[in-house]
Protein backbone atom coordinates (compact mmCIF):
# COMPACT_ATOMS: atom_id res chain seq x y z
CA UNK A 1 0.00 0.00 0.00
CA UNK A 2 1.37 3.51 -0.84
CA UNK A 3 0.90 6.59 1.15
CA UNK A 4 -2.14 7.75 -1.06
CA UNK A 5 -3.68 4.87 -0.98
CA UNK A 6 -3.17 4.70 2.80
CA UNK A 7 -5.13 7.88 2.47
CA UNK A 8 -7.55 7.09 0.46
CA UNK A 9 -8.41 3.96 2.48
CA UNK A 10 -8.85 6.17 5.66
CA UNK A 11 -11.06 8.58 3.76
CA UNK A 12 -13.38 5.69 2.62
CA UNK A 13 -13.67 4.14 6.28
CA UNK A 14 -16.33 4.78 8.35
CA UNK A 15 -15.88 4.11 11.89
CA UNK A 16 -12.69 5.49 13.73
CA UNK A 17 -11.56 1.61 14.86
CA UNK A 18 -11.18 0.70 11.28
CA UNK A 19 -9.33 3.66 10.19
CA UNK A 20 -7.11 3.07 13.28
CA UNK A 21 -7.00 -0.76 12.13
CA UNK A 22 -5.68 0.46 8.76
CA UNK A 23 -3.05 2.73 9.78
CA UNK A 24 -1.51 0.12 12.50
CA UNK A 25 -1.50 -2.29 9.54
CA UNK A 26 0.14 0.17 7.10
CA UNK A 27 2.78 1.26 10.05
CA UNK A 28 3.77 -2.12 10.47
CA UNK A 29 5.02 -2.57 7.13
CA UNK A 30 6.74 0.65 6.49
CA UNK A 31 9.91 2.97 7.85
CA UNK A 32 9.75 6.74 8.01
CA UNK A 33 10.40 8.27 5.84
CA UNK A 34 8.71 6.77 2.88
CA UNK A 35 10.61 7.63 -0.30
CA UNK A 36 9.19 7.78 -3.97
CA UNK A 37 11.68 8.76 -6.23
CA UNK A 38 12.05 12.77 -5.37
CA UNK A 39 8.69 12.63 -3.32
CA UNK A 40 9.35 12.33 0.78
CA UNK A 41 6.43 11.44 3.11
CA UNK A 42 7.01 11.86 6.78
CA UNK A 43 4.89 10.00 8.98
CA UNK A 44 4.42 9.86 12.62
CA UNK A 45 1.92 7.95 14.50
CA UNK A 46 0.76 9.26 18.50
CA UNK A 47 -2.92 9.27 19.92
CA UNK A 48 -1.39 11.59 22.97
CA UNK A 49 0.15 13.78 20.60
CA UNK A 50 -1.80 17.69 20.41
CA UNK A 51 1.13 18.93 18.09
CA UNK A 52 3.84 17.50 16.08
CA UNK A 53 6.50 19.25 13.53
CA UNK A 54 9.73 18.57 11.70
CA UNK A 55 12.68 20.13 11.83
CA UNK A 56 16.18 19.39 9.90
CA UNK A 57 18.44 20.57 7.21
CA UNK A 58 16.12 21.73 4.62
CA UNK A 59 13.85 23.83 7.08
CA UNK A 60 17.19 25.42 8.77
CA UNK A 61 15.96 23.87 11.87
CA UNK A 62 12.88 25.61 12.29
CA UNK A 63 9.83 23.44 12.94
CA UNK A 64 7.34 23.00 9.83
CA UNK A 65 4.25 21.57 10.84
CA UNK A 66 3.14 17.97 10.26
CA UNK A 67 -1.11 17.61 8.80
CA UNK A 68 -3.29 15.96 11.11
CA UNK A 69 -5.91 13.79 9.90
CA UNK A 70 -9.02 14.03 11.98
CA UNK A 71 -10.25 10.57 13.46
CA UNK A 72 -6.93 9.38 13.31
CA UNK A 73 -3.74 9.31 15.33
CA UNK A 74 -1.62 10.06 12.31
CA UNK A 75 0.45 13.44 11.29
CA UNK A 76 2.31 13.85 8.10
CA UNK A 77 4.41 15.99 5.64
CA UNK A 78 5.28 15.70 2.40
CA UNK A 79 8.68 17.03 1.21
CA UNK A 80 10.36 17.17 -2.20
CA UNK A 81 14.18 16.70 -2.20
CA UNK A 82 17.20 16.03 -5.16
CA UNK A 83 17.68 12.15 -5.73
CA UNK A 84 21.42 12.72 -3.74
CA UNK A 85 20.24 14.27 -1.07
CA UNK A 86 21.48 13.33 2.41
CA UNK A 87 19.49 15.23 5.62
CA UNK A 88 19.25 15.00 9.05
CA UNK A 89 15.82 16.09 10.90
CA UNK A 90 13.85 15.17 14.18
CA UNK A 91 10.51 15.70 15.30
CA UNK A 92 8.97 17.73 17.78
CA UNK A 93 6.11 16.35 19.34
CA UNK A 94 4.24 18.45 22.42
CA UNK A 95 7.34 20.62 22.29
CA UNK A 96 10.06 18.01 23.01
CA UNK A 97 12.40 16.74 20.14
CA UNK A 98 12.97 13.11 19.45
CA UNK A 99 14.04 10.80 16.64
CA UNK A 100 12.25 9.68 14.47
CA UNK A 101 10.95 5.93 15.61
CA UNK A 102 10.08 4.56 12.36
CA UNK A 103 13.69 5.63 11.24
CA UNK A 104 16.47 3.21 12.44
CA UNK A 105 18.86 5.32 10.18
CA UNK A 106 20.60 7.66 13.01
CA UNK A 107 23.35 10.17 12.40
CA UNK A 108 25.65 11.56 14.90
CA UNK A 109 25.83 15.23 15.42
CA UNK A 110 27.53 18.22 17.87
CA UNK A 111 24.02 18.16 19.15
CA UNK A 112 23.29 15.07 20.00
CA UNK A 113 22.04 12.60 17.53
CA UNK A 114 19.74 13.05 14.49
CA UNK A 115 17.35 11.29 12.29
CA UNK A 116 19.01 10.39 8.47
CA UNK A 117 17.53 10.49 5.49
CA UNK A 118 19.22 9.37 2.45
CA UNK A 119 17.80 9.33 -1.08
CA UNK A 120 17.83 6.62 -3.43
CA UNK A 121 20.90 8.77 -5.38
CA UNK A 122 22.85 9.43 -2.52
CA UNK A 123 26.12 6.99 -2.22
CA UNK A 124 27.98 6.54 0.74
CA UNK A 125 31.71 6.43 -0.11
CA UNK A 126 33.89 3.23 0.18
CA UNK A 127 36.15 4.83 3.26
CA UNK A 128 32.41 4.66 5.30
CA UNK A 129 30.38 1.63 4.12
CA UNK A 130 33.31 -0.82 3.74
CA UNK A 131 33.51 -2.75 6.65
CA UNK A 132 36.27 -4.64 6.06
CA UNK A 133 38.80 -5.66 8.53
CA UNK A 134 42.03 -3.30 8.07
CA UNK A 135 45.39 -2.63 9.90
CA UNK A 136 45.14 0.45 12.25
CA UNK A 137 47.73 2.71 13.16
CA UNK A 138 48.64 4.37 17.19
CA UNK A 139 46.58 7.24 18.24
CA UNK A 140 48.96 9.38 20.77
CA UNK A 141 47.37 11.74 22.93
CA UNK A 142 49.67 14.64 23.53
CA UNK A 143 49.37 18.27 25.41
CA UNK A 144 51.54 21.53 25.70
CA UNK A 145 51.32 25.09 27.21
CA UNK A 146 50.95 27.71 24.45
CA UNK A 147 52.93 30.76 25.08
CA UNK A 148 50.90 32.24 22.31
CA UNK A 149 47.46 31.58 23.59
CA UNK A 150 48.30 31.32 27.53
CA UNK A 151 46.91 28.19 28.22
CA UNK A 152 46.92 24.55 27.80
CA UNK A 153 46.22 23.11 25.16
CA UNK A 154 45.31 18.97 23.84
CA UNK A 155 46.09 17.06 20.79
CA UNK A 156 46.22 13.86 19.24
CA UNK A 157 48.99 12.36 16.93
CA UNK A 158 47.24 10.23 14.53
CA UNK A 159 50.15 7.58 13.16
CA UNK A 160 49.97 5.34 10.20
CA UNK A 161 48.99 1.76 10.18
CA UNK A 162 52.97 0.23 10.29
CA UNK A 163 54.22 3.48 11.00
CA UNK A 164 57.91 3.36 10.00
CA UNK A 165 59.88 6.08 12.19
CA UNK A 166 63.19 5.92 10.07
CA UNK A 167 59.95 7.05 6.69
CA UNK A 168 59.11 11.01 6.59
CA UNK A 169 55.32 11.57 6.35
CA UNK A 170 53.15 14.30 5.02
CA UNK A 171 51.40 15.61 7.82
CA UNK A 172 47.18 16.61 8.28
CA UNK A 173 46.15 19.01 10.90
CA UNK A 174 42.74 19.40 12.00
CA UNK A 175 40.96 21.84 13.54
CA UNK A 176 37.92 20.61 15.97
CA UNK A 177 40.21 17.52 16.05
CA UNK A 178 37.95 16.09 19.06
CA UNK A 179 35.18 16.26 16.71
CA UNK A 180 36.53 14.71 13.99
CA UNK A 181 37.85 11.87 16.01
CA UNK A 182 34.49 11.57 17.61
CA UNK A 183 32.10 12.13 14.45
CA UNK A 184 33.99 12.27 11.22
CA UNK A 185 35.73 8.80 11.79
CA UNK A 186 38.97 9.71 12.50
CA UNK A 187 41.40 7.98 12.26
CA UNK A 188 40.02 4.84 11.24
CA UNK A 189 39.05 6.83 8.37
CA UNK A 190 42.68 7.41 7.43
CA UNK A 191 43.57 4.06 8.10
CA UNK A 192 41.40 2.76 5.69
CA UNK A 193 42.66 5.44 2.75
CA UNK A 194 46.19 4.31 3.91
CA UNK A 195 45.39 0.43 3.25
CA UNK A 196 43.16 1.01 0.11
CA UNK A 197 46.43 2.85 -1.17
CA UNK A 198 44.12 5.89 -1.97
CA UNK A 199 46.82 8.23 -0.40
CA UNK A 200 50.67 7.41 0.95
CA UNK A 201 50.84 7.19 5.10
CA UNK A 202 50.42 10.33 6.81
CA UNK A 203 49.79 11.64 10.25
CA UNK A 204 47.15 13.54 11.68
CA UNK A 205 47.28 15.84 14.11
CA UNK A 206 43.86 16.25 15.44
CA UNK A 207 43.85 19.79 17.85
CA UNK A 208 41.21 20.26 20.11
CA UNK A 209 39.91 24.45 20.65
CA UNK A 210 39.48 25.63 24.19
CA UNK A 211 37.45 28.54 22.97
CA UNK A 212 36.29 27.76 19.17
CA UNK A 213 34.34 30.58 18.25
CA UNK A 214 37.16 33.06 19.23
CA UNK A 215 40.12 31.23 18.08
CA UNK A 216 38.88 30.61 14.86
CA UNK A 217 37.74 33.97 13.84
CA UNK A 218 40.21 34.70 11.92
CA UNK A 219 42.39 34.59 15.22
CA UNK A 220 46.57 35.70 14.85
CA UNK A 221 47.07 34.37 18.13
CA UNK A 222 45.76 30.87 17.47
CA UNK A 223 47.37 30.74 14.12
CA UNK A 224 50.78 31.54 15.55
CA UNK A 225 50.57 29.24 17.67
CA UNK A 226 49.66 26.44 15.36
CA UNK A 227 52.37 27.61 12.96
CA UNK A 228 55.30 28.49 15.50
CA UNK A 229 54.55 25.82 18.67
CA UNK A 230 52.74 23.22 17.43
CA UNK A 231 54.47 22.51 13.97
CA UNK A 232 57.85 22.97 15.00
CA UNK A 233 56.74 20.30 17.88
CA UNK A 234 55.60 17.92 15.45
CA UNK A 235 58.61 18.35 13.16
CA UNK A 236 60.48 18.11 16.11
CA UNK A 237 59.09 14.67 17.42
CA UNK A 238 57.97 12.83 14.27
CA UNK A 239 59.51 12.09 10.91
CA UNK A 240 57.55 14.51 8.91
CA UNK A 241 58.33 16.04 5.26
CA UNK A 242 58.67 19.79 7.16
CA UNK A 243 57.44 21.36 3.46
CA UNK A 244 54.54 23.05 2.91
CA UNK A 245 53.18 20.50 0.14
CA UNK A 246 53.54 18.19 3.29
CA UNK A 247 51.49 19.85 5.44
CA UNK A 248 47.37 19.95 5.13
CA UNK A 249 45.09 21.83 6.98
CA UNK A 250 41.52 21.02 7.29
CA UNK A 251 38.39 22.67 9.04
CA UNK A 252 34.93 22.64 9.13
CA UNK A 253 32.46 25.86 9.63
CA UNK A 254 34.26 28.40 11.51
CA UNK A 255 37.03 25.66 11.37
CA UNK A 256 37.53 26.01 7.66
CA UNK A 257 37.61 29.53 7.88
CA UNK A 258 40.40 29.65 10.39
CA UNK A 259 41.95 26.92 8.28
CA UNK A 260 42.30 29.16 5.20
CA UNK A 261 42.89 32.40 7.22
CA UNK A 262 46.40 30.44 8.63
CA UNK A 263 47.76 29.13 4.94
CA UNK A 264 47.23 32.95 4.42
CA UNK A 265 49.24 34.47 6.65
CA UNK A 266 51.78 31.71 6.57
CA UNK A 267 51.50 29.74 3.11
CA UNK A 268 55.26 28.95 3.24
CA UNK A 269 54.59 26.38 5.86
CA UNK A 270 50.53 25.35 4.70
CA UNK A 271 50.33 24.32 0.96
CA UNK A 272 46.91 22.62 1.40
CA UNK A 273 43.75 23.84 2.49
CA UNK A 274 40.69 21.76 3.49
CA UNK A 275 37.54 23.81 3.58
CA UNK A 276 34.13 21.84 4.61
CA UNK A 277 31.36 24.82 4.84
CA UNK A 278 33.75 27.44 5.59
CA UNK A 279 32.64 30.31 7.36
CA UNK A 280 34.05 32.60 4.68
CA UNK A 281 31.51 35.47 4.83
CA UNK A 282 32.15 36.51 8.31
CA UNK A 283 33.08 39.96 8.95
CA UNK A 284 31.71 40.92 5.67
CA UNK A 285 34.01 38.50 3.76
CA UNK A 286 37.08 39.89 5.35
CA UNK A 287 38.61 36.48 4.38
CA UNK A 288 37.91 36.59 0.54
CA UNK A 289 39.07 40.15 0.32
CA UNK A 290 42.31 39.25 2.17
CA UNK A 291 43.26 36.32 -0.25
CA UNK A 292 41.72 38.93 -3.40
CA UNK A 293 44.53 41.66 -1.91
CA UNK A 294 47.14 39.06 -2.46
CA UNK A 295 48.80 37.61 -4.86
CA UNK A 296 48.14 33.72 -5.75
CA UNK A 297 50.21 32.51 -2.73
CA UNK A 298 50.24 28.75 -4.25
CA UNK A 299 47.95 26.93 -1.84
CA UNK A 300 46.06 24.32 -2.84
CA UNK A 301 42.23 24.37 -2.05
CA UNK A 302 39.17 21.73 -2.04
CA UNK A 303 36.05 23.20 -0.68
CA UNK A 304 32.74 21.43 -0.44
CA UNK A 305 29.55 23.05 1.10
CA UNK A 306 25.94 21.88 1.42
CA UNK A 307 22.65 23.41 -0.33
CA UNK A 308 21.14 23.46 2.59
CA UNK A 309 23.57 26.05 3.84
CA UNK A 310 22.07 29.28 2.42
CA UNK A 311 20.48 30.32 5.90
CA UNK A 312 22.07 28.71 8.42
CA UNK A 313 20.57 29.25 12.12
CA UNK A 314 17.85 30.97 10.48
CA UNK A 315 18.71 34.28 10.97
CA UNK A 316 18.33 35.85 7.06
CA UNK A 317 21.61 37.61 7.18
CA UNK A 318 23.70 37.31 4.15
CA UNK A 319 26.56 36.27 5.72
CA UNK A 320 25.20 33.26 6.77
CA UNK A 321 24.72 31.86 2.90
CA UNK A 322 27.90 29.56 2.97
CA UNK A 323 26.83 28.60 -0.54
CA UNK A 324 26.99 32.09 -1.67
CA UNK A 325 30.46 32.63 0.42
CA UNK A 326 32.03 29.77 -1.02
CA UNK A 327 31.11 30.45 -4.05
CA UNK A 328 32.68 33.64 -3.73
CA UNK A 329 35.80 32.87 -2.63
CA UNK A 330 36.21 29.94 -5.18
CA UNK A 331 36.07 32.46 -7.67
CA UNK A 332 38.43 35.54 -6.35
CA UNK A 333 40.86 31.67 -5.62
CA UNK A 334 40.59 31.07 -9.13
CA UNK A 335 40.69 34.36 -10.79
CA UNK A 336 43.93 34.21 -9.20
CA UNK A 337 45.00 31.04 -10.99
CA UNK A 338 45.35 28.69 -7.32
CA UNK A 339 44.26 25.12 -7.88
CA UNK A 340 40.96 24.60 -6.43
CA UNK A 341 38.16 22.29 -6.47
CA UNK A 342 35.03 23.92 -5.06
CA UNK A 343 31.76 21.73 -5.38
CA UNK A 344 28.07 21.46 -3.66
CA UNK A 345 26.35 19.24 -2.24
CA UNK A 346 22.38 18.06 -1.70
CA UNK A 347 23.47 18.44 2.39
CA UNK A 348 23.25 20.23 5.37
CA UNK A 349 25.45 21.78 7.77
CA UNK A 350 26.77 18.33 9.34
CA UNK A 351 29.40 16.34 10.43
CA UNK A 352 27.88 13.53 8.31
CA UNK A 353 28.35 15.60 5.28
CA UNK A 354 31.74 16.46 6.18
CA UNK A 355 32.73 13.09 7.26
CA UNK A 356 31.89 11.32 3.51
CA UNK A 357 33.84 14.07 2.09
CA UNK A 358 37.03 14.05 3.86
CA UNK A 359 38.54 11.19 1.85
CA UNK A 360 37.89 13.80 -1.29
CA UNK A 361 40.09 16.36 -0.09
CA UNK A 362 42.98 14.01 1.26
CA UNK A 363 42.64 12.12 -2.47
CA UNK A 364 43.32 15.44 -3.88
CA UNK A 365 46.30 16.36 -1.60
CA UNK A 366 48.06 13.18 -1.69
CA UNK A 367 46.80 11.03 -4.13
CA UNK A 368 48.93 12.30 -7.54
CA UNK A 369 51.98 11.26 -5.19
CA UNK A 370 50.98 7.50 -5.65
CA UNK A 371 51.33 7.57 -9.37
Amino acid sequence: MTFDELLAALETATFVTAKQRIIRDFANTHESPIVEDTRVIFFYISPDAREVYLEGDWTNWQPAAMAYLPDTSLWYRVEQFPRAARLEYRIVVNGHRRLDPRNPRIAQSGYGPHSELAMPGYQEPREITDGSRIDRGLVEPHWMTSRELGDRRTFWVCLPPHFDPLKRCRVAYFNDGGDYMRLADLPRLADYLIARGDVPPFIAVLVKPNDREKEYARNNAHARFIVNELVPWIDANYPTRAERDGRALIGASFGGLQAAHIARRRPNVFGLVGGQSGYYSYQNDALIKDYAAAPNLGIRFHLVVGQYETNLNATGRPEMNLVAAQERFARVLRDKGYAVISEEYPEGHQWGFWRAHLGDALRFFWGPYLK
